[in-house]
C-alpha cells in the first residue's frame, strides 16, 4: 500500500493537484461572551480547526472554564499555529479535559 494522496486546490479556480504531505491544520482561539450571570467568572468560546482544502472551519471545539490563567496560557502556546494530526488530537483532548467545566 502507498503512501496516501490527497487532492489540494493550489488557489481558487486552479486544477486539483496530488499532495503527499501529511495533513496540517490551522487553529485559532475566538472568546465569545458569557451572558448567563450563573457563569460571571467564566471564560468561553472556541477553538475553530482549519484544513487547507476548505476556505472555512471544518470543526469546532467548545471551552467553557474558570481557569482564566491557565486556559489563556495554554491558548497562547497554540493559537493561530499550524499542527499535526497528532498534535490537534492531544489539543482537543487537553481542552475537554482540563477547560470544559459545565
Amino acid at each position: 500500500m502507498g503512501k496516501r494522496q490527497s487532492c489540494k486546490l493550489k488557489d481558487e479556480g486552479s486544477s486539483p493537484s496530488l499532495s503527499t504531505n501529511p495533513p496540517k491544520y490551522f487553529i485559532s482561539f475566538v472568546e465569545e461572551a458569557v451572558l448567563n450571570p450563573a457563569y460571571k467568572d467564566y471564560i468561553a468560546g472556541r477553538m475553530e480547526i482549519f484544513d487547507e482544502y476548505h476556505a472555512y472551519a471544518i470543526e469546532e471545539v467548545r471551552f467553557l472554564t474558570k481557569k482564566r490563567e491557565t486556559f489563556w496560557e495554554f491558548a497562547e502556546k497554540w493559537d493561530f499555529k499550524d499542527v499535526s494530526k497528532e498534535e490537534l488530537a492531544s489539543i482537543k483532548d487537553t481542552i475537554k479535559k482540563e477547560f470544559l467545566d459545565a
